[in-house]
């Protein structure tokens, strides 16, 4: 009797200990849990899709990084739907992406320019942690060897910044007319107005994202340049300027091959080039 006795109660608590532990797992699922595991799913997608795509940049690397702000702004759409917070998942994208790049080519990005310590925490926000970031005293040196190595990038200052971002004029240098800078950090969440810290710079092709600010250069001697790309249909204005040289951004993408680029050469923009690209947020 009692062995029956105290088989019963193991089977009352065993039921009871049972219904506890659903209970206790169903109220991790809330109303949104489905909608969560789809955009995770897709998440996971896009990054198998970019991991796998056969492009390959001048550099030498599989970095397409308008492409990657492209989707980042999608999933911060699709995320805020089902209540994700965008810098998150900005952190796990950016992440992924260093990911992406690494398996895809990227042996080392150099980092110079300003409180080194700063840098590197910027360059660790846009790439995360799988890129060997490796630290420089020089930007000049930082883009010497994204010049001549295979599989590098700089992390420099955002050019539009007094004293560190001061960098720029370099670009005009016949050895560094290969670089462009094709993106900066932070991007998003943000604002168009708000400068990014950092520049993404590198043998790379520029392309859109789909809603871009473009920076050129040009010798601009009569500080005219402003005046002349607008009146070929650009809003341009100039945000920095080295001796005759003028740092142009214009509010749209402006590809390197646009017709309009030669004939403000031909006005009187001497050297005007498309020097890089920002992806707005």
């Amino acid at each position: 009797m009692l062995q029956q006795i105290c088989r019963m109660e193991s089977l009352r608590w065993g039921a009871f200990y049972s219904q506890s532990s659903a209970m206790a797992a169903d109220s991790f699922h809330e109303p949104t849990q489905a909608m969560s595991d789809t955009f995770l799913s897709a998440l996971s997608g896009k990054w198998r899709e970019m991991r796998e795509a056969p492009a390959v940049t001048p550099a030498g690397i599989g970095f397409r990084p308008s492409r990657e702000a492209a989707e980042l702004r999608r999933l911060a759409r699709e995320g805020a739907a089902v209540g994700m917070p965008a810098d998150a998942i900005a952190r796990i994208w950016r992440s992924m992406c260093g990911d992406v790049a690494v398996s895809r080519g990227l042996k080392a990005v150099y980092v110079a320019g300003g409180d080194v310590t700063l840098s590197v925490e910027a360059a660790r926000g846009y790439f995360g942690f799988a890129p060997n970031i490796v630290p420089l005293v020089g930007v000049r040196d930082a883009l010497e060897r994204a010049t001549v190595q295979p599989g590098t990038l700089a992390c420099v200052p955002w050019p539009e910044h007094a004293g560190a971002g001061q960098w720029w004029p370099m670009l005009n240098e016949n050895k560094f007319h290969g670089l462009v800078i094709v993106g900066g950090w932070p991007s998003l969440p943000g604002s168009p107005a708000e400068t990014p810290r950092i520049a993404i710079v590198g043998r790379l092709s520029i392309e859109s994202s789909g809603d871009d600010d473009t920076l050129a250069m040009a010798h601009d001697d009569h500080w005219s340049a402003d005046k002349r790309l607008q009146e070929l249909g650009f809003k341009a204005e100039v945000v920095g300027r080295a001796r005759s040289l003028a740092l142009i951004r214009i509010s749209e993408f402006v590809a390197v091959d646009d017709r309009r680029i030669d004939l403000a050469r031909k006005a009187g923009l001497d050297g005007l080039r498309i020097v890089g690209v920002r992806p707005r947020p």
